[in-house]
């Protein structure tokens, strides 16, 4: 009876301590608004990062739907009797370009926030720009994520605007 015990509290606690996950399928965000707070942004650049913000994860939903449809249909066509190479390799060629359309908004996000910064704030946040192309996200104690899901949380805003 006490293995019993023993074995649920452990099985309890390796549950609790696994990462909790938003319903955007993101690793949880960690230090929100860090980067705000050292670019200390003005009310009116508050405002345009947010904008920003918003029309970028309207775009990454749009996107990620996009691409989870195509590969409902890639499994589709595996399943067929007779799966058609050609129409396999044009599915995966259609993810493949979303997900460089995905990238390239990440791209136009940061220069949009960059072109709204003043000088000295572009150089912060080039700074932190360049902490993510090492591997060092904010949103993520090191070691705990895989590496590359730092631009995630600043995709997700990171200046507090979260509820």
């Amino acid at each position: 009876m006490n293995r019993i015990i023993l074995l649920i509290m452990l099985a309890t606690s390796i549950v609790i301590a696994q990462p909790q996950w938003n319903d955007d399928d993101s690793p949880p965000f960690r230090g929100k608004g860090a980067i705000c707070e050292k670019l200390d942004l003005s009310a009116d650049q508050q405002k345009q990062f947010d904008k920003m913000q918003s029309d970028m994860q309207k775009k990454k939903i749009d996107i990620r739907s996009k691409i989870q449809t195509l590969r409902i249909d890639i499994k589709d066509l595996f399943k067929e009797d007779n799966p058609d190479k050609g129409k396999i390799e044009s599915k995966m060629n259609e993810v493949t370009k979303l997900q460089g359309e995905m990238k390239k908004n990440h791209l136009d996000f940061w220069f949009g926030v960059n072109k709204i910064l003043k000088t000295d704030q572009q150089k912060i946040w080039k700074e932190h720009r360049m902490m993510f192309g090492q591997g060092k996200g904010f949103d993520r104690p090191r070691g705990t994520m895989k590496k590359g899901h730092g631009m995630r949380g600043m995709m997700r805003g990171d200046c507090g605007m979260r509820p």
